[in-house]
């Protein structure tokens, strides 16, 4: 055999062999029967799951909008409008003090003055001696300048309570747990 017939036979080899191969490697990449019924009943299972997501979020969107009115009618009963024996209750009371004001303006007697009194009245104010007061500053310049004044502040502990007191040590006392 030459060169050039086992080239031709490997040839001819080659094309009958390449679509057998072929064939037989796309029927056995194919998924199973099983393995396709899995696949269908995991995609309805997702299917699902999304379904009753969406419903859930519906759901509870719906229960915040309920509790969103229930909120604003609670919000408008809270104010409860007076009742009709509070109102008149009120307004007697009012009527009762108009009355008692009348009476007491009523019961005080009005003085009549002569022209000097009211005319002394009148001197009064100026008579009266006004000492002359000026600020050394303004206070706003005051507020301006100063930033914020720390204060020391600091706790008196009485001698008695001071002599009382012993450093505690919480070794001696506590209990350490045995690990195993």
């Amino acid at each position: 055999m030459e060169l050039s017939e086992v080239t031709m036979w490997a040839v001819v080899a080659a094309l009958v062999a390449i679509p057998l191969c072929y064939y037989f490697w796309r029927r056995w990449d194919r998924p199973s029967v099983e393995a396709k019924a899995e696949q269908e009943f995991r995609l309805k299972e997702r299917e699902t799951r999304e379904i009753f997501q969406r419903e859930e979020a519906k759901a509870r969107e719906h229960e915040r909008q309920q509790a969103l009115v229930q909120l604003r009618e609670r919000k408008k009963s809270s104010v409860v409008a007076p009742s009709s024996v509070a109102v008149s209750f009120a307004l007697s009371n009012l009527d009762a003090a108009e009355t008692s004001n009348n009476v007491v303006v009523a019961s005080i007697p009005e003085i009549e003055r002569s022209e000097e009194e009211i005319a002394l009245l009148e001197q009064i104010p100026e008579t009266i001696a006004v000492p002359d007061i000026e600020p050394d500053e303004y206070v706003a310049d005051i507020l301006e300048d100063e930033g914020p004044v720390s204060l020391k502040v600091g706790i008196m502990i009485p001698e008695e309570v001071k002599s009382e007191s012993e450093p505690v040590s919480l070794d001696a006392d506590f209990e350490w747990p045995e690990w195993e």
